[in-house]
């Protein structure tokens, strides 16, 4: 079973190429094939728990208002459901009382979620029409295969069954964002290169229909609902006006309600033992790691604390069990960094830990450490095409420069304790009448009003003592992380910047910038000065040679140009030994 949508329903896992099942009916309460016992052991047949026609699931909490250690002791029929009229309640079955809380799911009748719908007023009488208008059958089971092919590796959140499926099967809302997610790659697909040479692709209008019908559906969950809700977050730029400015406040709420939307669906719980065919167990776990890394990734970058509570969740790690025929070795490495990326945000960045360490450079350090490590295990599982260790052709480069990035942010926070902070500005009330001095001079006055602390003197470059050996080898090595990531976008190549990269990427060129500039605001030399002027000014040539048809790094170029732009030494306070290798030529 591809994808999770009201269609077929597979009878059994095959190994390489499914057949395509018939379709699902419900079928007629039956006597097993089994015996059934009368007491708490009794049997429970597999089922499908996303794919019952006309209701939805949401899981039963531990302290929810049905307790599960309540329901453990309900009398379950041969499937698992327990009937009052229009609710009903489904044991998810085989998962062990001893070692896991009792897992249960309530399930609705979708005709009860109507009064809650945000349905609007539409120009077509249906979503299916509307998309058939926009995306005609014949190119959509096209958009399908180039999904699968340019997508699907780095976002495995359907089955590769999809390509078999019937379209009309498949929800309005997925099949929108399959195809809105594809088009960016129709130029790789001869007929549809010639149709939208003439005409402009309804990339716009897909996802809008998509985001439309995602918010309706959200009162009804199914799994085909996060998939759309998943790609709709890495809905690519459109212009180079939208891709210069910074996510707005929407994109972090909404990837909340996809959090919630995988918490209400139980993708937090481990699934392997439950009830339910192999391939929507499959599909559950690759759903829940991919929901996770969107969440810890999105976290890091905008400085926000994480949706997912590390005590909330017990899903073993993501492997290639996960996975109908060849896994997606790159998803799994994004995976495994996002776990690192957790770990960055909650020991460097999280409130507690940014106003604990940003003035104690040893602790910083000792932290630091600990996670560069982690990281340098992760790359050592990379595999390599050659014998000198080259970087193989199999790790793009968009997974390259997150592993980077994640240096970026260990090395910036390294940075913060080398530097105190000023001294906050004097509050002023605005609603005060400003009182009258006349025996202070206006420099007598200003002191008064400003602090003299504010007015004189330089802040120093670094406050690590100038014996700390550690110090000159975390600048070095922060240099070093800068020059990495310089060094990767240099060389990208068109057919990487082709390809498909993960839309908080953008943020991550931006994260680049800043960290550039902050390497040479906090110079402690002119010696690292000009180190640090020359990374700024190679940075900003590589993203202005890389921005021309790729608008993935205009933000990034946005973040940089505006300081360079109005002049450093006007933007920041600076060190008169950066200054002066800013005013210097070459």
């Amino acid at each position: 079973m591809p994808v999770a949508f009201t269609g077929h329903t597979p009878q059994h896992q095959p190994d390489l190429q499914p057949v395509a099942p018939g379709p699902y009916v419900p079928d007629p309460p039956r006597a097993l094939p089994f015996p059934v016992a009368e007491s708490s052991l009794c049997q429970q047949a597999v089922q499908t728990l996303d794919l019952l026609p006309g209701v939805s699931a949401q899981l039963v909490g531990s302290s929810g208002e049905s307790d599960p250690f309540l329901l453990r002791h309900c009398k379950f029929d041969d499937y698992g459901f327990l009937n009052f009229h229009q609710v009903r309640l489904r044991n998810a079955g085989g998962v062990p009382w001893n070692e896991k809380i009792p897992v249960h799911y309530l399930v609705t009748d979708d005709a009860l979620c109507e009064a809650a719908s945000t349905r609007g007023a539409r120009q077509y009488p249906s979503p299916r029409q509307e998309l058939d208008a926009l995306v005609p059958v014949e190119h959509g089971q096209r958009l399908l295969s180039l999904f699968l092919s340019h997508v699907w590796p780095s976002l495995p959140i359907v089955s590769t069954f999809i390509a078999s499926e019937e379209i009309r099967s498949i929800p309005v809302h997925l099949m929108a964002a399959l195809y809105a997610s594809a088009l960016p790659f129709a130029k790789f697909d001869d007929s549809l290169s010639i149709v939208y040479a003439y005409q402009p692709a309804p990339t716009s209008q897909l996802w809008r229909l998509t985001l439309d019908l995602v918010q309706e559906e959200m009162h009804r969950p199914h799994l085909s609902v996060l998939q759309a809700g998943l790609l709709y977050l890495h809905r690519p730029s459109e212009t180079s006006q939208e891709a210069a400015v910074a996510d707005s406040p929407f994109v972090w709420s909404f990837v909340g309600m996809m959090v919630g939307l995988a918490m209400t669906l139980g993708l937090q719980l481990e699934c392997r033992p439950m009830g339910m065919p192999l391939w929507e167990r499959r599909l559950r776990r690759r759903l829940w790691w991919a929901i996770y890394s969107e969440d810890k990734w999105r976290a890091l970058l905008g400085g926000r604390p994480p949706y997912i509570n590390e005590y909330e969740w017990d899903v073993t790690d993501i492997d290639e069990d996960d996975f109908e025929a060849a896994p997606s070795e790159r998803f799994i490495l994004v995976v495994k960094l996002a776990r690192i990326a957790d770990e960055i945000q909650s020991s460097l960045y999280s409130l507690r830990a940014a106003q604990r360490l940003s003035s104690n450079f040893a602790q910083s350090l000792q932290i630091s450490r600990i996670l560069l490590r982690k990281l340098q295990e992760w790359f050592s599982l990379v595999p390599l095409s050659t014998a000198d260790g080259s970087r193989s052709p199999d790790l793009p480069s968009s997974v390259h420069f997150a592993y980077l990035l994640l240096e970026v942010f260990v090395f910036r926070a390294l940075l913060r304790p080398m530097v105190p902070n000023k001294p906050p500005p004097r509050l002023i009330d605005e609603s005060e009448e400003i009182p009258l001095f006349p025996d202070f001079t206006v420099d007598d006055y200003l002191a008064q009003i400003i602090g003299d602390e504010s007015i004189t003197g330089e802040i120093p470059a670094t406050t690590v003592a100038a014996d700390d050996r550690s110090m000159p080898m975390v600048l070095n090595a922060a240099e070093n992380s800068a020059a990495n990531i310089l060094r990767l976008i240099s060389r990208i190549d068109i057919a990487e910047m082709g390809s498909f990269w993960y839309s908080w990427c953008r943020i991550g060129f931006a994260t680049v910038s800043n960290f550039m500039l902050l390497l040479l605001v906090q110079a402690p030399s002119a010696e690292h000065a000009i180190r640090a002027k020359r990374l700024v000014y190679g940075w900003q040539q590589a993203l202005r040679s890389r921005s021309q048809g790729w608008n993935m790094v205009d933000l990034g170029l946005v973040r940089l140009n505006g300081p360079l732009g109005m002049g450093v030494g006007n933007v920041f306070y600076l060190p008169s030994h950066v200054q002066d290798v800013l005013d210097s030529v070459g």
